[in-house]
């Protein structure tokens, strides 16, 4: 079964679920407008890998299905590469879809993804109660006031909707603020 379209047309993750329901191995190949590209790899209708970007494994999956502009096409056949992703499609495409519905929340919040955090001033008194976590500080490492979140998300090496998550949080906190 060979498969072409249009994001805009169709949505990834329901093709995705006709694939895999059928049992089929092959690969999507995902290229946008801007000339980015991106795959996924699926195998007896289990997917089992995805790259896009510096992404790979779920990462590249939640990036993918969250593009809504591009084209797609399911190559059959199979395809080597390593297993990057153990979750079951079900699993995986309804924690896509639960990420797409906070994504839209976050950007209402946020704005542009290519806006700049930097930090508020924060009273000493109040400095002594932040906590953070791993993937926090890997976030709050990158902040200069001179890169966009997309370029600390690069950077970082983190998915934009994480590192999205995480400064709207900070943002929330009083830690940082968006440059106007």
């Amino acid at each position: 079964m060979s498969l072409k379209g249009s994001l805009e047309s169709i949505n990834l993750a329901d093709i995705m679920q006709l694939v895999s329901n059928s049992r089929q191995s092959g690969r999507f190949e995902l290229t946008k407008e801007d000339g980015k590209k991106g795959f996924i790899i699926i195998k007896k209708g289990e997917i089992t890998h995805a790259e896009v970007d510096n992404f790979i494994g779920e990462d590249a999956v939640f990036t993918l299905i969250s593009w809504g502009q591009g084209e797609f096409a399911f190559v059959p056949g199979e395809f080597e590469a390593e297993v990057t992703i153990s979750r079951s499609v079900t699993s995986l495409l309804m924690e896509a879809a639960r990420r797409i519905d906070e994504w839209k929340l976050l950007r209402k919040k946020i704005g542009s993804i290519d806006a700049i955090p930097e930090f508020n001033e924060i009273d000493r008194k109040e400095r002594r109660k932040i906590s953070l976590s791993t993937l926090e500080w890997v976030v709050i490492s990158k902040i200069d006031g001179k890169q966009s979140i997309v370029e600390i998300s690069n950077s970082a090496g983190i998915n934009i909707y994480d590192t999205s998550r995480i400064i709207f949080g900070m943002i929330t906190s009083g830690l940082l603020k968006l440059k106007q």
